[in-house]
């Protein structure tokens, strides 16, 4: 299944999204306009990559009997909670850090190594513009009142660290996505990282980036799925992928 919609990402996207070709016309002219844009709205590269990036997902993860709104949503969410750690290595980098210098280690059973600390913890549920704040502005857009319990999703990933159940998204049988999160990140992360780079340089926008993706996938699929069980697909998959060592597994 991965390896094939991995095809449709890197060979086909639609007219209007830019392929990762450095050479390619149509990016150029997207990120120039982008740059100009930038002094008035600092935000417009996150703003015009979550469009491009919804938009590559969305054809990469097209079957005949159309997109599978659980997979997508869990997929998204996967890349929007790693996005959150690798902006916290990318800034440490800039700071002259070691990479994982913001980082509390912890050693799972499994003998792998997660990490968690309040700067990413910041990016993921804490600040403004956090994968949380915007994944639930767009559950509360398209109808959603129940207020999903964030804590005990935290508390969950936290205790299930090393085990089986680690990074396996809590959800009704019928709602589960077609993979596991972590499958979800390491398929797409390396193909997509390039691209979201090139929107938003600074990597503090990288969570901002794929949380408005995930933001205009939970308002547009709302007729499809319910906008609360979207949030909950997206943070139980957003949550764990913040915390695992993606550089190290295998």
């Amino acid at each position: 299944m991965l390896k094939k919609l991995f095809g449709r990402l890197t060979g086909s996207a639609s007219s209007s999204a830019p392929t990762d070709k450095a050479a390619d016309p149509m990016e150029a002219a997207l990120l120039r306009q982008i740059e100009a844009k930038s002094k008035d709205d600092p935000l417009i590269g996150a703003k015009v990559g979550a469009k491009v990036i919804g938009e590559r997902m969305l054809a990469a993860m097209t079957t005949k009997r159309g997109v599978h709104i659980e997979s997508m949503l869990c997929a998204l969410g996967s890349l929007a909670g790693y996005s959150c750690q690798a902006s916290v290595r990318a800034q440490a980098r800039a700071q002259g850090l070691d990479e994982e210098a913001h980082f509390v280690r912890t050693e799972g059973a499994d003998g792998k190594t997660y990490f968690f600390g309040d700067p990413l913890n910041k990016l993921l549920a804490e600040s403004p513009h956090s994968v949380w704040s915007l994944a639930a502005g767009g559950a509360q857009i398209a109808g959603c009142t129940v207020v999903l319990d964030l804590e005990d999703i935290f508390r969950h990933v936290a205790g299930s660290v090393g085990t089986a159940d680690f990074g396996h998204p809590r959800l009704p049988p019928e709602h589960t996505a077609h993979d596991t999160p972590l499958n979800y990140v390491e398929a797409f992360w390396p193909q997509l990282f390039p691209l979201i780079s090139k929107f938003c340089p600074d990597p503090e926008h990288w969570p901002l980036l794929l949380g408005l993706a995930v933001q205009q996938l939970i308002v547009q699929g709302k007729e499809v799925l319910d906008p609360c069980l979207s949030l909950g697909v997206v943070m139980e998959s957003a949550i764990p992928m913040s915390k695992v060592d993606l550089q190290k597994r295998g």
